[in-house]
This record gives structure tokens, sequence and C-alpha cells, in this order.
């Protein structure tokens, strides 16, 4: 089964046309990565998924539904590009973790025993055990954003979408972080839908590759957005993406 289907989708913002013509069909399972410049119109195709935007032409399908029937079931685990929490708020890894699962508990039901446990059991998931009673805005920014995977896990969703993850996050930890994803999507069984600007990168990890810059330029096997042809459509002529035969190997690595 498709997990997403978009069919010739367009987007208009205040009379600017942001999107237009763009059919993406993504399996269950599949991980796929969303690449452009900035302003390319990729964080809108997110919220056009998630139902935050309105199309004006064209339909999105979540599982053969309409994304506002996804939303209402907890099909979407959603990371924004900026989280919406004061790190000086006196807040655990724990506290911020068990924020995933109000929606579905209501803001005055206590949680119970069970649905901590179900917390805790992510945090370990992630990687992230011993820190679940620190503060949540002392942890490094690759912490932060473990924790906020496990927020976006707890409520058991179908679809994990990310928008630019790795910002704020060296290069050591992004590798890290997109090993975490991986792992995630083979342990879980998760769809994965991630936006990144960094296409040499996101290439080694995900299954398909998505290349947006208002139109869709390319969908497909990862290494195929690398084409040189591919790459000045997206990005103009004077681009130099940086790419090592140890990355090319690591893809072909990964895929086995």
């Amino acid at each position: 089964m498709n997990a997403i289907e978009i069919n010739k989708l367009s987007v208009i913002l205040s009379g600017k046309e942001i999107l237009a013509d763009i059919n993406i069909s993504l399996a269950e399972g599949k991980f796929l990565g969303i690449v452009g410049p900035n302003g390319s119109g990729k964080t809108t195709l997110l919220k056009v998924v998630l139902n935050l935007i309105k199309p004006a032409g064209g339909w999105v399908k979540v599982f053969d539904k309409a994304p506002d029937e996804c939303l209402r079931q907890g099909i979407f685990g959603y990371l924004p590009q900026h989280i919406n929490l004061d790190i000086n708020f006196p807040a655990s890894a724990f506290d911020v973790v068990m924020m995933g699962l109000y929606g579905k508990l209501g803001m005055f039901k206590w949680p119970s025993k069970k649905e901590k446990q179900k917390a805790l059991e992510y945090i370990e998931l992630i990687g992230m055990s011993g820190h679940e009673s620190k503060l949540f805005g002392s942890l490094s920014g690759g912490e932060q954003q473990r924790i906020s995977i496990a927020r976006a896990l707890v409520s058991n969703p179908r679809i994990l979408i990310l928008d630019e993850p790795s910002t704020g996050i060296d290069v050591v930890g992004q590798e890290d972080f997109y090993h975490l994803l991986k792992g995630l999507q083979k342990r879980l069984g998760l769809t994965i839908i991630m936006v990144s600007h960094d296409i040499g990168a996101v290439t080694a990890y995900v299954d398909e590759i998505a290349c947006l810059n208002k139109i869709l330029y390319y969908h497909g096997a990862p290494l195929g957005a690398l084409d040189e042809r591919v790459l000045e459509k997206l990005y103009g002529k004077n681009v130099d993406i940086l790419m090592h035969t140890e990355l090319c190997d690591k893809c072909e690595r990964l895929r086995k």
C-alpha cells in the first residue's frame, strides 16, 4: 500500500505560486528525502500533507484517506524545523516525551503507569536512557532532537515527518542522527519523510529522494539526484555538490 499519494498538487499563497503540478507516490515503510534550495516549497509540501495548508489544485491522500482524517487518527508524528519550547522552561526530557501523548490523553487526564513506561521505552529506543530526568534545555542540540523524535513517536504514528531535523547539529552528530532514523525505520516499519538542505548527506540514508524547486525535477533512487543535469535544474549552473567516493560506497552498503 502507498502511504502517500500526491496528484497534480499546486499551492498558491498570498497570490504567489509556491508549488506546481507535484506528483509523488511513496510506498509504506519507505524513507523519502525532500531536497531543494531555500524557498523551494519543501516545508509547504509537508504542511499540505499534514493538512496545515490547503492546496489550490490537485489532491493528497494518506493511506488512501484525506489528510484531515489521518490527522484525527494520529497517523502522523511531526518534528517541525523549530521546536516551540522555551529551553528555559524547567521541563525534563521525560516531560517533553510525555507531551507527545497529551493529544490522546487530553490536557487534564493524568498519565497512567503504562503510559509513563511507554515514554521511558521510547527514550531507551532513541539511545537516551539515563537522560530522562535532565532538563531539556541542558541537553545538546543532537540530544534535544533525539528527545523530540521520541516525543513524535510515543503516540505510535505510522508516518514520521521531519523538517530540517539536523539544523544546529554538528557533522558527526548529523551522521549519528541519520543512522538513528534509519534504524527506527527498519525496527518500527515507519514511513519517514524528511526535508533537508544537505543533498550530499541524505543520499546515503534515504530510499527515495525528491528534488523540489516549485516543481518536481526528480523523484527516484537517491544517487539519481546527483546527476549534473538534475542539480543544475535544481540549484542553477554554478553549484558544487561535494561528494566523496566513500559516501557513494556507504549508499550501497546501507541499501543491502
